[in-house]
């Protein structure tokens, strides 16, 4: 009985100790950083689809420890699918740089084709706490109406974290799709 009792009384210890879950989400918020603004006459941008690589289509986020080993977060989650997070926060980021066009996200009506669509294949999208944070892939730039390929740019970003832990981690991966947002408004720009 007082075996039982001991065993009690460590678990609860134990449940008791155990790290509360965090849920994370990308940011456009990026301070008092200059955003380039484009004033060209585009129509509208659609974003998506995002590929991601099985290994980040997870909940829990995945964290690098170094060039060979990755850890997947049990107590470090995602707020939602990071394929929807990534969508929306690159939209957004689209959006704040092109404020004369209408931005929107996979699924579109057929009569909301837009005019130009940007399709992002990610290799990489993880760090370190503490450390940096990576991005890299491939994006394409196409012709809403027929498919076509205008352009088709290679990613590879990094970002030192502004702080140590894991929310450093995830404003460094917002600062990223910033990056990227700037890489694909250059790109509209001279369309």
């Amino acid at each position: 009985m007082k075996r039982w009792f001991v065993c009690g009384i460590l678990v609860m210890l134990s449940a008791c100790s155990s790290t509360p879950t965090q849920y994370h989400t990308l940011s456009t918020d990026m301070g008092s950083a200059a955003v380039p603004v484009v004033t060209a006459s585009i129509k509208s941008v659609g974003v998506g689809p995002i590929t991601l690589p099985t290994l980040l289509d997870r909940e829990g986020m995945v964290i690098r420890k170094d060039a060979t080993t990755l850890e997947v977060s049990d107590t470090h989650l995602w707020g939602g699918q990071l394929e929807d997070e990534f969508l929306r926060t690159l939209a957004q980021h689209l959006q704040i740089r092109l404020p004369a066009t209408r931005v929107q996200t996979v699924p579109w009506e057929l009569s909301q084709t837009p005019q130009y669509q940007v399709v992002v294949k990610l290799d990489q999208f993880d760090g370190t706490p503490g450390g940096k944070a990576w991005l890299r892939g491939v994006w394409q730039l196409q012709a809403g109406n027929d498919g076509k390929i205008l352009a088709t740019e290679p990613v590879m970003l990094t970002r030192q974290t502004p702080e140590a832990g894991v929310t450093g981690l995830v404003k460094a991966q917002s600062g990223l799709l910033a990056d990227l947002a700037n890489q694909i408004t250059r790109s509209l720009a001279v369309r």
